[in-house]
């Protein structure tokens, strides 16, 4: 039996379809690598729907924050909510001076449903140095995300600023961030902010 396995790049904000067909003896994973010569996914403006969402709903935010400083936690305004997700929105890959910059691959998982895009970068003076976008395919409706990845690095006058970012789509945002300074320990720090009130 012949076995069809394709992903389709619909017209739109990264709207997206994956065909599969059953019945088949092939391994459930596939891969597929290519330059980002189309749009990549609209990373910034996928997180500023998620927070205008959060603002227009009033949702309760909690911050969760650890590091060197000590650990608390704080109710945090809708405000500030936005202001600390300001890193996931820089830069903006989907913006084509950006885009050109990096390349693109994906990654379709049969057995979860689920398909990823990865984009790395190709300078090394790009801060932004990976991102992961994982998608949910739904055929009759938009593909759901299920949550985004980012990596950054870049310096500060003499300290080196690592970050990992992580998005959990609909529940919170999470970012470690790591500095470095000359032959000193590694200072790490990470706040957690939570929207979800089952989280």
């Amino acid at each position: 039996m012949q076995c069809l396995n394709r992903v389709f790049y619909l017209a739109g904000p990264a709207m997206l379809v994956i065909a599969l067909s059953g019945g088949c003896n092939e391994p459930a994973k596939i891969s597929e690598k290519q330059a980002a010569t189309s749009t990549p996914f609209p990373i910034a403006d996928y997180i500023r729907s998620q927070l205008q969402e959060i603002d227009s709903l009033q949702l309760p935010v909690t911050l969760y924050r650890t590091g060197a400083e000590g650990n608390d936690t704080t109710l945090l305004s809708t405000k500030d909510c936005l202001e600390l997700a300001r890193p996931f929105t820089e830069p903006d890959i989907a913006k084509p001076d950006v885009a050109s910059h990096f390349t693109e691959s994906s990654f379709a998982d049969q057995s979860i449903p689920s398909i990823t895009f990865n984009y790395l970068s190709k300078e090394e003076t790009m801060p932004l140095k990976r991102a992961d976008v994982v998608l949910q395919p739904n055929p009759s409706v938009s593909d759901k995300v299920r949550s985004i990845y980012l990596e950054k690095a870049f310096s500060i006058g003499d300290t080196l600023v690592q970050e990992k970012l992580f998005w959990n789509d609909g529940h919170y945002y999470q970012i470690i961030r790591t500095k470095s300074a000359g032959a000193s320990n590694p200072i790490q720090s990470t706040l957690k902010v939570v929207w979800d009130p089952t989280e």
